[in-house]
């Protein structure tokens, strides 16, 4: 019951935090720093010391981003990424821009996904981790952050056993729903 009781509140969080409606706090962020200092706290896990994670940016790339937001997003891909993979078994982590975007991918070479998942990847509540564990709002709760920021979030994968891609784009100049909305008006 008590273990239950948890698992409830867990997920009633989760869900006030994916209805969450406050201010919008973006600033200027170094996005390669970001994602080396997540790699660099989840290298610090213990069920992952046996997966590798490659991350080689060639670049900072500044974009107006909340970074809280942008590190759970990270956290998310990253996660998932290794928990997919076996032992030995590795991450590939790929940033870039192009056409006015950061694009940042998560690459892994593990348990594939078939066509039917990735159609529902980004619902809430659809999950399909073996060990049971997880709520199903991992990719839901990071599809809405993207989407808020302006951006777009896609998941690819050749099939099982043959790993995903996550891509992610980002604009390199902000955009909110306000300006959209002036736009729009003008």
């Amino acid at each position: 019951i008590q273990t239950e009781a948890f698992r409830c509140k867990e997920i009633t969080e989760k869900l006030l935090d994916f209805s969450r409606i406050g201010p919008i706090h973006r600033q200027n962020t170094d996005l390669s720093e970001l994602v080396r200092g997540v790699i660099e706290m989840v290298g610090h896990l213990g069920k992952y010391q046996k997966k590798h994670v490659q991350f080689e940016p060639t670049a900072a790339i500044i974009a107006p981003v909340n970074p809280q937001e942008i590190k759970q997003v990270v956290l998310n891909l990253l996660c998932n990424a290794l928990d997919s993979l076996d032992d030995g078994g590795t991450v590939n982590i790929d940033l870039g821009k192009h056409d006015g975007a950061a694009e940042l991918s998560f690459a892994d070479d593990g348990c594939g996904m078939e066509p039917d998942v990735l159609k529902h990847v980004f619902e809430p509540f659809y999950t399909r981790r073996k060990s049971g564990q997880g709520t199903g709002l991992g990719l839901s709760i990071t599809h809405r952050i993207i989407t808020d920021h302006g951006g777009e979030i896609h998941a690819r994968s050749p099939g099982p056993g043959h790993g995903t891609t996550f891509q992610v784009r980002l604009p390199l100049v902000g955009k909110t729903k306000e300006n959209e909305h002036h736009h729009k008006a003008a």
